[in-house]
């Protein structure tokens, strides 16, 4: 507990310099403010120690300032040296004349005249009070500024929250460009306690090519696999009136300034953990349904092409060739195209690299050609070795491997080596092909035939327990699965006409009920979904319904669907 201080018997008078600012006069009056005196040593206490004041615009140290502002008094002390009344020189002065040492009075210590005289002066002040507006001018714009950046923040908490979620639907409902996008970007950034930052496009680590890899990040930002952290910078967000100085948030951002984090639970490092492995399972091969497998099949043959091309335009850049013009480029895109869907990406990096040891060796041979005519002399070369290598397969020396000084892209890891399990460099398109041609869909639907009870079991469950539910229910149940989506367990299974089925039987219903009523209206309802089977391609699609219909109404049934609907 601090000491009670004594009250001060102190009698100081305080008299204002006219010469002295107002403000100076603030800091005068601040620094001589007694608090009261230590119990012990009888020392002057103060109210702000010297270090508070805002002493350094005017002079230092404090007494100084303190001493142009105003003229302290000690009412009963003397000046040890005129004996006149003791007009102190600081702070320090009053403690040693309460202490009973011989002190000089301000008039007889020159060197503080001599300073407070200085400080005084008429240009010194107008220095000073210059500089204090300037301050003043600073303080504010630095309070403008802080008050628009806790704005900023605001509204980017507000647009941006990081919230709980399921990461396994998100995945779900992503094409499967955008779950490559993902990890690529995840894979190519790496993470910062589970914050995904920076994201660069530039630098060929995500994908072969600037476009190619904002394509990527662009698909899972939008597919909702890639979050905006709030804490990411103001500056990372395009405001209302497109600078950083506005207040109200754009709907566009700067993707190397942003931080991102991916959806899920718990911390940030716990949810990158749990996404990533979600994300893996997403792009199970084994798993992926029909059509899904053409969108990947795009995807490997941009890959290879856009790696065979950054690989070829590095080449040329290795032999002193590396000015191509828009028209190479898009010859290059061509080539690459085609040869894509030819030969592994082995074998058009060895035709990348003959082609453009050719070039090279043509402006050698002669040096008149421009560089210009070097690499188109080089393309040409190329797309030649594409096309004799096409009609005479048995021309194909062995593929290349990757070349360790031009490492392949994260895009490329994970189409190859995570969801196919195949040797980039090696791997022919027609092989990639009949593997993307195995789609589990017969397999999977015929699960999910047999996952479902027979119509006969399920209306004897409802026909025998009528007590337990009404037609209401019933009803209110074929609502509820009309309007969410079918959890399908395969492409074109029986559930994937959930909702379809799920509005039919409600037609139904309505039509009759106001003649047979409530609980007859459901039975009928239920027994008219045999009649229906036949009219989907031989799927029991309303025997699904019917098998969900039952979950629901009889939720402690021991016949459970294949695909059970979401509990409220």
């Amino acid at each position: 507990m601090p000491r009670a201080l004594r009250p001060s018997d102190v009698d100081l008078h305080l008299e204002f310099n006219p010469a002295a600012p107002e403000q100076l006069h603030e800091l005068g009056t601040a620094y001589w403010e007694l608090a009261g005196l230590d119990p012990d040593t009888g020392s002057p206490v103060w109210v702000q120690r010297t270090g508070e004041l805002d002493f350094t615009p005017w002079a230092q140290p404090a007494h100084i300032a303190a001493a142009a502002a105003v003229t302290a008094t000690a009412l009963a002390y003397s000046s040890a040296s005129c004996e006149g009344k003791l007009t102190l020189t600081s702070r320090n002065a009053l403690k040693e004349a309460i202490e009973g040492r011989d002190i000089q009075c301000r008039a007889c210590n020159t060197t503080v005249e001599q300073r407070v005289a200085s400080t005084l002066h008429p240009k010194a002040l107008e220095y000073r009070a210059k500089r204090i507006a300037e301050q003043q001018v600073h303080a504010a714009a630095m309070e403008t500024k802080r008050e628009l950046e806790q704005s900023q923040r605001d509204a980017i908490s507000e647009r941006y929250p990081v919230d709980d979620e399921d990461p396994i639907s998100r995945i779900s409902e992503a094409p499967i460009v955008a779950r490559v996008g993902a990890l690529a970007v995840l894979h190519a950034v790496g993470d910062r306690a589970g914050l995904i930052y920076p994201i660069e496009f530039h630098n060929s680590t995500i994908a072969p090519s600037n476009t190619f890899s904002e394509q990527l990040f662009v698909d899972a930002w939008h597919f909702n696999l890639l979050h905006v952290h709030p804490t990411s910078p103001t500056d990372a967000f395009v405001w209302d009136d497109g600078t950083t100085l506005g207040t109200t948030l754009g709907t566009s951002i700067y993707p190397e300034q942003t931080r991102f984090f991916v959806p899920g639970m718990g911390t940030l490092e716990n949810r990158l953990e749990t996404f990533v492995h979600c994300l893996r399972d997403g792009l199970d091969l084994s798993a992926m349904w029909s059509y899904d497998r053409p969108e990947l099949s795009d995807l490997v043959h941009k890959v290879i092409a856009e790696e065979a091309g950054r690989y070829l335009a590095y080449q040329l850049r290795q032999h002193n060739l590396p000015d191509r013009t828009d028209r190479h480029n898009e010859v290059l895109r061509t080539v690459t195209t085609r040869g894509a869907s030819l030969f592994s990406l082995g074998h058009l990096y060895r035709m990348a690299w003959s082609s453009a040891r050719d070039a090279s060796s043509a402006k050698q041979r002669h040096p008149s050609m421009s560089t210009e005519n070097a690499i188109t002399h080089g393309l040409n070369q190329f797309e030649q070795r594409i096309q004799k290598a096409s009609y005479d397969r048995g021309s194909l020396n062995e593929p290349f491997s990757e070349d360790n000084n031009l490492p392949l892209t994260s895009v490329t890891d994970i189409v190859f080596r995570i969801i196919l399990g195949m040797d980039p460099m090696s791997s022919e398109p027609a092989h990639i092909a009949d593997m993307l041609s195995a789609a589990p869909d017969d397999e999977l639907r015929a699960l999910c035939e047999a996952g479902i009870p027979s119509h006969r079991e399920l209306m004897e469950r409802i026909r025998t327990s009528t007590d337990e539910w009404d037609g209401y229910e019933f009803r209110r149940i074929l609502a509820r699965l009309e309007q969410q989506p079918p959890d399908a367990c395969a492409p074109r299974c029986a559930h994937d006409r959930l909702t379809d089925v799920a509005s039919e039987g409600g037609q139904v219903y309505d039509r009759i009920v106001s003649r047979v009523g409530e609980a007859d209206a459901a039975i009928v309802t239920a027994e008219a979904t045999s009649l229906a089977n036949a009219g989907h391609n031989g799927l029991r699609a309303d025997d699904a319904l019917l098998s969900a219909v039952v979950h629901l109404l009889l939720p402690l049934t021991d016949l459970e669907p294949a695909i059970l609907a979401e509990q409220e």
